[in-house]
C-alpha cells in the first residue's frame, strides 16, 4: 500500500495566528515541532496500517525553506516539495492507495474557523470550479480523484473537518485537533495528545479499503475573485480572462491544470 501525506500549517494544534506558521517569525519554530510530531504520527499510523511507501509533500507555501523539521521527520518517510504552487501533488500517481490531509484548514470566509483561507488570505476571496465554491480540501480531493486516488482522512480544525466531510462524505475518517472561537482564538488538544489521535485515527482510517476518489469529469471553468482590483491586474494573460475588476477566468480540460492560474 502506498500512502500520500499532503501537510499544510493552519490546521495543527495551538496554531491561531499567522505569525504562528510564518518563517522567520519568534514563533515559528514552535509551531514546526509541532507540524512534525503530527506529520510523524500520521507516518506511524501508515505504517502501521500496512503501508509499504510514505510520501510526506510539505505542502505549506510561503518560505523559502521547509516547514517540516526534516532532522526529526520519521526516517521511513520520503520527503518532497511541491513541484510549484500549480503543481502540488508532485509525486502522486494512480499506483497511491489514499491521501492523507494533515494539518488542514478551511476555505475563506468559514465561520468559526481557524485561519480559514484559499491559497492567500491576503489576495483571495473566493476559488469556482464550474460554478462551486471550493477550498484548498476540494482542489486537492478533485486532483488526487483525477488519478483515482481518494481522500482517506483529514486532520485539522474543526471547520476544515465539516468542510471536507461535508465534501468527501459524512465518514470521512479524520481528526479535530482544535475549535475556533469568535475572537479568532482557539481551543485545542495539547500536542501530544493530537499525535497520539490522529496516529490512532489513521490507521483505523487506511482499513477501509473500499473510500472513493472524488472527481468529475471537465472541463473546468476557474472563476478566482480577488479582493482588491490590483490582485486581478496580475493574473491577466492570453489564458485568464477578466470577468470584472476583482474577478477573473480560465478554462482548462484536465484537473491537474485546477490551479494553474
Amino acid at each position: 500500500m502506498k500512502v500520500y501525506i499532503l501537510t499544510d500549517m493552519e490546521g495543527i494544534s495551538l496554531a491561531y495566528h499567522w505569525d504562528h506558521v510564518k518563517e522567520g517569525t519568534p514563533y515559528y519554530r514552535n509551531y514546526q515541532n509541532i507540524l512534525t510530531n503530527e506529520v510523524n504520527a500520521a507516518v506511524e499510523g501508515a505504517l502501521a496500517a500496512g503501508a509499504s511507501t510514505v510520501i510526506v509533500n510539505d505542502g505549506h507555501g510561503g518560505g523559502s525553506d521547509y516547514n517540516l523539521l526534516w532532522e526529526k521527520l520519521h526516517s521511513s518517510a520520503i520527503l518532497e516539495k511541491p513541484g510549484s504552487s500549480t503543481n502540488i501533488l508532485t509525486s502522486l500517481d494512480e499506483s497511491f492507495h489514499a491521501l492523507l490531509l494533515v494539518g488542514y484548514h478551511a476555505m475563506e470566509g468559514t465561520p468559526l474557523a481557524v485561519m480559514p483561507h484559499t491559497q492567500s488570505h491576503v489576495k483571495w476571496k473566493s476559488y469556482e470550479i464550474c460554478g462551486q465554491v471550493y477550498g484548498e480540501i476540494g482542489q486537492m480531493a478533485l486532483i488526487a480523484g483525477d488519478y483515482g486516488v481518494p481522500v482517506a482522512y483529514i486532520s485539522g480544525d474543526l471547520a476544515a473537518v465539516q468542510e471536507a466531510r461535508q465534501l468527501l462524505g459524512p465518514d470521512l475518517p479524520n481528526t479535530v485537533v482544535k475549535w475556533g472561537h469568535p475572537n479568532g482564538k482557539v481551543r485545542s488538544l495539547h500536542p501530544e495528545q493530537s499525535a497520539r489521535q490522529i496516529r490512532a485515527d489513521v490507521e483505523r482510517a487506511l482499513q477501509f479499503k473500499d473510500r472513493k476518489p472524488f472527481y468529475f469529469p471537465g472541463p473546468y471553468e476557474i472563476t478566482v475573485r480577488l479582493k482588491e482590483p490590483q490582485f486581478a491586474d496580475e493574473y491577466v494573460s492570453k489564458d485568464i480572462r477578466r470577468v470584472d475588476e476583482v474577478t477573473i477566468s480560465k478554462t482548462v480540460n484536465s484537473a491537474q491544470y485546477i490551479l494553474d492560474l
